[in-house]
């Protein structure tokens, strides 16, 4: 009896086991990518944007409902040549904004916020140039970039993140609005560091300290982190920059200021995580981080930006499909979400005149998985626009040094009228006009500080070869000046002694 006893709990066992390692495995084939994907056509389409791209490394997570279709790392996490892995951490961007605005709704489910309350309900200081205006400016208009505030000034922000997110608002007293507010509009990295300190200031928690709290560990993100330092083991993928066409890798500068629109950190696995939730109206297998109602209104479009497509609470809306993409200086990152799949790319590189062909990606995966399109590698060379820019630049560096030369060495042909017409000819155009325009344009287009963050060597070239061809310019006006004089001495002297 004792042994048919113990045979019974042997039996019981050995099936309490059994099952225990199917559920394994079963757990293991969803994440290691079956169900409905192809997983040999994805990898070869993955390896063959790598190499096209000259990306370091990638990792991407496909979700079907609350199941993981597939996730996998690609190439290098940095230059130790750790792999990247679905686990390693990648700087988000500006994907960070959805979190933001996550946030900012569960205080909405709270009670603690209301959408349409203007921010000096919740930050009773703040102010802009404009201090009637900054009255109206409200927190559903922040997350709608509505609010007034420029994307020039948003993109300024970037260089201004080594301070607190308190000190960086108190700065925008002298930041004046480009649109009335609620009407128009402009994405603007400054909106989501205001939310950022409404979340301080309701919660009297650090940013940081909330997010990690609040989202981060309810859908059990253990390799996310709202500030860098969080990553004891230093796990976090080295990021790569592109100079000239040559991927470098650099560290990033403090962000302290812009991690509520740019610079929050998770890997592929979190993020599923992360999309399994939205798909599920908030829920996380029993866990909620926010209300049906809520999370649907953060969708819901509000702001046309054209095109069809629509800003809504810290995600881009074309019909049924809610989208954000984000890059730092050195790393990118995208997720499309559907009412049936979510896709998740990370990238520990970033590329300002290719970051088109990273967001097609995301968008060629997404085709496949849903529409069921092929998987076609574009023919194009990436690169090109490279090559064209260096070739200018060479050419102008040649420009610049021939200049000098010219500086230096003794003028010996005779001084003509048509001469000196041709060289002041010579410097309006290729040592004023070009180089005024040049520097003109591009700061319009982007602050001088962004542009050297986020394009190294090109993004310097801009603003320094202009300046050197004005300063040749000067140099040579002067030099013409000091001729001109010499020879009409000359001439007086040579008249006077005959």
């Amino acid at each position: 009896m004792k042994n048919l006893k113990l045979s019974k709990i042997r039996k019981l066992i050995l099936t309490i086991l059994f099952l225990f390692i199917t559920s394994l495995n079963e757990k293991a084939l969803a994440t290691e990518n079956h169900n409905d994907v192809d997983i040999s056509i994805i990898d070869k389409y993955m390896n063959n944007e790598l190499e096209r791209l000259n990306i370091p490394g990638a990792s991407i997570a496909i979700v079907k409902d609350e199941k993981i279709q597939y996730i996998k790392g690609y190439g290098m996490s940095g230059p130790n040549g750790k792999a990247m892995s679905p686990k390693t951490p990648v700087v988000l961007g500006s994907v960070s904004k959805s979190f933001t605005a996550l946030a900012i709704m569960q205080f909405v489910d709270q009670g603690m916020i209301q959408l349409d309350q203007p921010v000096q309900q919740y930050i009773p200081w703040f102010t802009l140039a404009d201090e009637a205006a900054s009255k109206e400016i409200t927190i559903r208009q922040l997350l709608n970039h509505t609010s007034g505030i420029s994307e020039y000034d948003g993109q300024v922000a970037i260089s201004q993140g080594d301070q607190s997110i308190k000190k960086l608002v108190e700065g925008l007293r002298e930041v004046h609005l480009t649109k009335v507010v609620g009407e128009t509009y402009q994405y603007s990295n400054l909106n989501y560091s205001i939310l950022g300190l409404v979340i301080e200031e309701v919660t009297k928690t650090p940013y940081t300290e909330y997010i990690s709290s609040n989202i981060f560990k309810p859908l059990q993100m253990e390799n996310s982190y709202a500030d860098p330092k969080e990553d004891k083991n230093n796990t976090i993928a080295v990021g790569y920059q592109t100079m000239f066409g040559f991927k470098m890798p650099t560290e990033q500068l403090n962000h302290e200021a812009n991690v509520p629109h740019g610079y929050l950190i998770s890997s592929a696995e979190d993020m599923a995580n992360y999309m399994i939730a939205i798909l599920k109206k908030g829920q996380f297998y029993g866990k909620s981080v926010l209300s049906k109602q809520s999370l649907n209104e953060m969708h819901q479009p509000s702001s046309f930006i054209g095109n069809d497509i629509y800003y809504a609470m810290g995600w881009e809306v074309d019909k049924n499909v809610i989208t954000h993409n984000g890059w730092t200086e050195n790393t990118y990152s995208r997720v499309i979400l559907d009412e049936e799949y979510g896709i998740t790319l990370l990238i520990n590189s970033f590329d300002y005149y290719n970051s088109n062909r990273y967001d097609e990606i995301v968008t060629n995966l997404y085709n496949f998985i849903k529409h069921n399109e092929p998987l076609k590698t574009s023919e194009e060379s990436p690169f090109m626009i490279y090559i064209i820019f260096d070739l200018i630049i060479a050419v102008a560096i040649a420009y610049i040094f021939f200049s000098i030369y010219k500086i230096f060495k003794q003028q010996k042909r005779k001084i003509t009228p048509f001469w000196l017409f041709l060289n002041v000819v010579s410097l309006i155009v290729f040592n004023f006009l070009i180089p005024f325009l040049l520097l003109y344009f591009v700061t319009q287009v982007v602050p001088l500080s962004v542009a050297t963050i986020f394009a190294p060597g090109i993004g310097h070239a801009l603003f320094i070869i202009p300046l050197f061809l004005i300063i040749i310019g000067v140099i040579n006006i002067g030099k013409l000046v000091l001729v001109k004089v010499w020879s009409s001495q000359k001439k007086l002297h040579s008249n006077y002694s005959s």
